[in-house]
Formats: C-alpha cells, structure tokens, sequence
C-alpha cells in the first residue's frame, strides 16, 4: 500500500537561518562599529583642527568621518554579504552614508538632553551618544541592503 503525500512548502530552513545571521550580524557589527567609530572621531579630532563656532561644513565633515569609520568596522560583520568587490563597496558606501546620518541624528536628538558648553565641541557623554548612533545606523543600513539583495535575489 502506498500513500502519495503532498508536500506542502513552509518556511524553509534558508529563512529562519538568514534572519538568525541578520540578528548575529548586528550583535557582532555594532560593537566592533563602536571602537572603530571612536577610533576614527580620535584620528580625526588629532588631524583636522577642532572647527570654529558656526562652522557647518566642519561639523558636516566630522560626522561624515565618524560614520564611515563605523561603516568600516562594522563590514567586520557585513564582508561577505556579497561575493563580488562592486557588492562590499557598495554596502561599505550606503552604510557610511547610514552611518553619517545616524551620527547627525544623534546629536540632534542628544542635544536636547544633553547639556554641553558648544555646540560644535562635543561634550564626552554626547561623543557617546553620536557615536552609538552611527554605529547603530550603519549597521542597520547594512541590514537593510543585505535584506533587500537576499529577498530581490541579487
């Protein structure tokens, strides 16, 4: 006696492991984003001299490095999202520029709660805040393109 059975198509394992590696992904890219953001906000605060009140494009300039500093650390999590070096550079690039966003955000909103005596000298508890920002969105971005490639089949 046979029995045919259909089959029927549920979640596949793909799925539930490709959510499971977004979710290590984003443990392991925001810390290591963290450091290297600092490290960056250190490099560039010994590099570029500290900018003068008023002075948006040096402010501009200071997140922008901060963010492609946690961009860069994070791809310690994001390498091999794509396998080609148009991919890696395209999501080094988008998660910057997440990263750079994040980082504004960041300061707008810590500068509410915040006290500090400039506003384009960063106080240390600021510093902490702007850099958990961009080291959050950049990762979060990298989320983001790796998702969208995953589900849009590259």
């Amino acid at each position: 006696m046979s029995q045919d059975h259909q089959v029927f198509s549920y979640r596949s394992d793909n799925v539930n492991s490709s959510i499971g590696a977004l979710v290590i992904r984003l443990l392991v890219g925001v810390p290591i984003a963290l450091v290297s953001g600092f490290a960056g906000n250190v490099v560039n605060g010994i590099v570029v001299p500290s900018p003068a009140g008023g002075d948006d494009v040096a402010f501009l300039v200071r997140m922008a490095v901060l963010g492609f500093a946690a961009s860069t650390g994070g791809m310690i999590a994001w390498f091999n999202s794509f396998e080609s070096k148009l991919g890696a550079f395209l999501i080094w690039f988008l998660s910057g520029i997440g990263g750079m966003i994040g980082a504004v955000s960041a300061y707008f909103i810590g500068d509410g709660y915040i006290d500090h005596p400039d506003v384009y000298i960063l106080g240390q508890q600021l510093t902490q805040v702007v850099l958990f920002g961009g080291a959050l969105v950049s990762n979060i971005a990298a989320g983001i393109i790796s998702l969208a490639s995953t589900r849009l089949q590259r």
